[in-house]
């Protein structure tokens, strides 16, 4: 056995120390204690003992009570320990391993008998070390592709915020059929990139554990109807029909994640339309199984598209596994869809499988479990799009490093009548702040010199006149944090961000920062609009 093995051996007879140290001292290191005091205050010294061979019956502190304390201080939990005894009972053993010890024999021994035991448990030491460097290795590998997936989304979709943004403006603007048919295809090409995204981020976080399902009262056809008007241009464009079919004993009304749900059957039906060229598509929803507090319900989607081979069927839900892998192949993705629509399955309590022949088409039918509810427990907004989109005029702070975003959101807010005025970053908004009044803080969570985060902190700290973080103390210039106190002391800003990054627990993030709402890029103009409605209701 490697001889950095440190031994401590703790008993009260002499002899005994010195049978066991004379024997073991050429494989490992030894260390001895004459009582259990002794062999506490030698068990955290170091070298650190790796294994206790620990005697019973020894005056003040038993070998009982030494174990207990062993395993209760944190420096020496994990050291293995090995009763030694004259004890024989069935109960002295069982008392023993109770105490927290790995093995029990029984005095007289034969040495080898011990160093047998030494070395099985040593060797079991070892393994359990190298399983928790590999886990911890695991966890900080885990940790680095989150912190990488983050960085990317907002990376990503900044730009992408602007792109779509500035597509849809132009679009208003557009009288040209050929100028607008092109910026069409522009805003078809964003959308699927933004598709992509979104798919690696959600498989990310459905793998990590992160994904939870939002669950709220919810109508079943309005929600997949959203799904099918999402496809709807490309089903026109490819001659496709789209029917829905609900069977008369499914419930109006469902509790869910009605996201979650749409994003299953819009996959599916994305799937359908990519792979199909004539026919029609039907969509088929019936009832598995209702019970008092659950319903069980079957959404089915067939098409008369490709179909798949029987050797790939098995495949296609494993992630980045696709029908056709060849480098030729006809149609694109990233083999994560059907993977996520799994996932996102099991998290409902239900399964998703697929029949299809080769050649003539395919029915992917997946199930999942709601709550019951009812139609009477939703409330839907019954204002018009010009009602929500008719507030009054408010002074916005906008705080974007992002120069595209800030020309965009600035458009959007001023074909409101909103007055708007911009910051590149944290500091520069703090120095605004002292100088002008504002309804709303509009701000971007990651910049540069003061994020987001911080800058919201800042805020809240000399609202409510506590002190401010020292980290971000230490890049405040002194007079600047002294004047923001007087000037904000007492009164709530209404602080809305705007993030980039689309990770779990980003959202709680932003409210422990102490902003008031959150906004994911790329920015949606209709949900920037519904969200300062929500903030500032019609008079």
């Amino acid at each position: 056995m490697n001889e950095q093995h440190t031994l401590l051996i703790i008993d009260d007879i002499v002899d005994n120390l010195m049978l066991l140290g004379e024997a073991m001292s050429s494989e490992y290191k030894i260390k001895v204690a004459t009582s259990g005091v002794q062999g506490l205050e030698l068990a955290v010294q170091k070298p650190k003992p790796d294994l206790i061979l620990l005697d019973i019956m020894m005056p003040g502190i038993n070998g009982y009570e030494v174990c207990r304390r062993l395993k209760e201080n944190d420096q020496t939990r994990n050291i293995p320990v090995i009763f030694l005894s004259a004890l024989d009972k069935e109960s002295d053993e069982l008392q023993g391993l109770d105490a927290g010890a790995v093995d029990f024999i029984t005095k007289p021994f034969k040495l080898e008998v011990v160093r047998a035991r030494i070395n099985t448990q040593l060797e079991l030491l070892q393994m359990r070390q190298q399983l928790q460097t590999a886990r911890l290795k695991a966890e900080a590998a885990s940790q680095s592709k989150s912190v990488f997936l983050a960085n990317m989304s907002h990376e990503i979709r900044t730009p992408m915020s602007a792109i779509m943004g500035m597509t849809d403006l132009a679009l208003e603007k557009a009288s040209d059929p050929q100028q607008k048919s092109y910026l069409e295809t522009v805003k078809l090409s964003a959308d699927s990139l933004l598709a992509l995204i979104n798919d690696i981020l959600d498989f990310s976080k459905i793998e990590a554990g992160q994904m939870e399902l939002d669950e709220h009262p919810f109508v079943l056809a309005e929600t997949i109807e959203a799904a099918m008007r999402t496809v709807s241009i490309l089903s026109k464009e490819k001659g496709l029909g789209i029917t829905l079919e609900i069977a008369p004993d499914v419930p109006v009304a469902v509790a869910g994640d009605s996201l979650r749900f749409r994003q299953i059957i819009l996959n599916l039906l994305s799937n359908a339309i990519k792979f199909s060229e004539k026919g029609t598509i039907r969509i088929n929803v019936t009832l598995v199984h209702a019970g008092l507090e659950t319903i069980t319900l079957r959404v089915a989607v067939t098409d008369q598209g490709a179909g798949i081979k029987k050797e790939k069927i098995h495949s296609i839900f494993s992630a980045f596994s696709q029908a056709d892998s060849s480098v030729s192949r006809k149609f694109g993705g990233t083999g994560l869809g059907l993977a996520i629509c799994r996932q996102l399955c099991e998290l409902m309590d239900g399964t998703i499988n697929v029949e299809s022949e080769y050649g003539k088409g395919s029915t992917f039918s997946f199930t999942a479990m709601f709550a019951t509810s009812s139609q009477e427990k939703i409330t839907r907004q019954k204002k018009s799009s010009s009602e929500i989109m008719n507030i009054r005029p408010v002074r916005v702070l906008l705080v974007e490093d992002n120069a595209a975003n800030r020309f965009l959101i600035r458009v959007v807010l001023e074909k409101f009548k909103h007055e708007v005025v911009e910051a590149v970053d944290g500091i520069e908004a703090l120095h605004i702040i002292l100088e002008d009044q504002f309804d709303l803080i509009l701000t971007d969570v990651q910049m540069p010199k003061l994020d987001g985060y911080q800058f919201t902190r800042i805020i809240r700290a000399c609202e409510e006149g506590k002190e401010i973080d020292p980290h971000i103390a230490d890049k405040m210039d002194n007079n600047l944090i002294s004047n923001l106190r007087l000037r904000l002391h007492g009164k709530h800003r209404l602080v809305i961000s705007m993030t980039a990054n689309a990770m779990s627990g980003d959202k709680e993030k932003c409210f422990t920062a102490g902003m008031d709402d959150y906004l994911t890029k790329p920015l949606n103009q209709e949900e920037l609009v519904i969200t300062l409605n929500r903030w500032f209701p019609d008079k």
